[in-house]
């Protein structure tokens, strides 16, 4: 496994915006675009590169690089979502699946209700979930994708923050790759991350301290 911690003066002060409780939710979705979009785009540029000749404006036969590659983008509802955006300004051609995973509040274990996503056998995964805590969604999330045959050294998990619990159980995925803002110091008894930023999906939607109505299966 390898992780890529992007950490750069911008980066803290987007996590700064996000992890701050007075920040509102307007200013919370701007800051959380903006860290997406420096992650995304920093995985994507780990993918493998093609050589290409092309014609400027003013000189023929210039040698560059593009990457030509299928990246399916899979967030992980409903937090993930909050990466989507970015993800699509970052890599407009890319294609979109989507997986549902429920944490039990009191286990901690997640069990699957929704999985849809293009497959593509030599396409790279780019799994969003702007949190990665214990880890057990993330790990449910890419043994589906390895099980119906895409290759680990293929699936990118893209978070805005990690706890180094999440990131030891993800290591049992020899050649994945994290790409993340910040791995914090650890979890608290409820599977928190600490320092962390709070409930991630629950301050992009909008819906702390309000009633939910949440309804799985028939």
């Amino acid at each position: 496994m390898i992780v890529y911690e992007v950490k750069t003066n911008f980066t803290e002060h987007l996590l700064t915006i996000l992890r701050d409780k007075a920040t509102d939710t307007e200013d919370f979705r701007k800051a959380s675009l903006k860290l997406s979009e420096v992650l995304i785009t920093e995985g994507i540029s780990k993918l493998p590169i093609k050589k290409v000749t092309i014609d400027t404006p003013v000189e023929n036969n210039i040698t560059s690089i593009t990457i030509q590659k299928e990246i399916i983008f899979l967030p992980i509802l409903r937090a993930g979502l909050l990466l989507l955006p970015a993800a699509i300004n970052a890599y407009s051609k890319g294609r979109i699946g989507f997986i549902g995973i429920k944490r039990n509040e009191e286990t901690l274990k997640p069990y699957l209700y929704y999985f849809k996503s293009p497959i593509v056998r030599n396409g790279f995964y780019f799994i969003l979930d702007p949190m990665l805590a214990t880890g057990g969604t993330a790990y449910l999330t890419i043994e589906k994708l390895i099980e119906a045959g895409i290759k680990s050294e293929n699936i990118f998990f893209i978070s805005l923050i990690c706890s180094q619990e999440g990131v030891k159980m993800l290591s049992q995925f020899k050649n994945i790759k994290i790409v993340t803002a910040s791995i914090d110091r650890e979890l608290n008894n409820k599977g928190y991350i600490l320092p962390g930023l709070g409930d991630a999906g629950d301050r992009f939607c909008s819906t702390e301290n309000v009633e939910v109505i949440e309804s799985y299966g028939n």
